[in-house]
């Protein structure tokens, strides 16, 4: 079940990236943006399936809400120094990470892999094969002192892919109402921390209100309907890195859509993927499915 909901995210994330890319939206205005209209759009949920959570999911959320609003922040300038193609180039080693933090944090998970040692292996394999498919897509070679800047990040994006799972073990039956619940306290978090902190001198009120703006940022709709899927993929998944790892099919997924909106006439200028890395995600995915359920 979990690989349904992880691929679900995997085609939002990907009409994500290509309304973000097509918004004309001023990054600063963004990082803001995507906190606090994820908020309001999550909040009537909230109301309606209210409830009281024990205390850890609280205190997950407002880590999760701090911690993404300074990530935002060093991406944004990250983007600047080293361009977002470059650093986006390294985000599948998220992967890797979160696979070997996940082991530490449940140690019984050793002796379940060592019991199985080749379909361990292969799955392992799947892993590598998913995150070495995604960096060769990315076409761009990495630098040392890119991935030494980054690498902070990665780990700290590991432990939010990491808590978007644990989280989930405090929903009291009530998982749906826990996922509104957590975008809309994080989203809250995110954009007051990046208004109040990170952003507050690049940023003007007009420009935040602004009816264009504001339009141009509807597409952020489509991240609240992501962090929905994730969050029911890592409830379900045996390991987050699983679901880390099938959602990077997104690039497969922006292929597809640039493809289509070539053939109705759009001109575009788009990185393809050569057809054997597709592949190799594909089979990929399918083989570490199999082997996980």
């Amino acid at each position: 079940m979990w690989f349904i909901f992880a691929l679900l995210t995997s085609l939002i994330y990907a009409l994500y990236y290509i309304c973000n890319q097509n918004s004309r939206l001023k990054a600063e205005i963004f990082i803001i943006y995507r906190g606090f209209l994820a908020a309001l759009m999550a909040t009537p949920l909230v109301l309606i399936y209210f409830h009281v959570f024990p205390w850890q999911f609280y205190a997950i959320a407002l880590f999760q809400g701090l911690t993404i609003s300074y990530m935002d922040y060093k991406y944004f300038q990250a983007f600047h120094e080293f361009g977002a193609e470059n650093v986006n180039s390294v985000k599948p080693l998220t992967v890797l990470i979160i696979f070997v933090l996940w082991l530490i944090l449940k140690p019984s998970i050793i002796g379940h892999y060592m019991a199985t040692p080749l379909r361990s292996a292969v799955i392992l394999a799947a892993l590598a094969t998913i995150i070495f498919a995604v960096m060769k897509y990315r076409h761009q070679k990495i630098g040392k002192e890119c991935l030494k800047k980054v690498f902070p990040l990665l780990f700290l994006s590991s432990i939010i892919d990491i808590s978007n799972k644990l989280i989930t073990e405090y929903n009291d039956g009530y998982l749906l109402a826990l996922t509104f619940h957590r975008v809309a306290l994080t989203g809250y978090i995110i954009g007051t921390v990046n208004l109040l902190i990170y952003q507050r001198k690049n940023i003007c009120l007009k420009e935040l209100i602004s009816l264009q703006n504001l339009r141009r940022g509807s597409f952020i709709i489509l991240l609240v309907l992501s962090m929905i899927t994730i969050n029911l993929a890592m409830h379900y998944t045996p390991n987050p890195a699983y679901t880390t790892a099938v959602i990077y099919l997104s690039v497969v997924w922006i292929m597809f859509i640039n493809k289509i909106q070539i053939l109705a006439g759009k001109k575009l200028i788009y990185q393809p993927i050569e057809k054997k890395w597709i592949f190799a995600l594909l089979i990929s995915a399918i083989v570490l499915v199999l082997l996980t359920q």
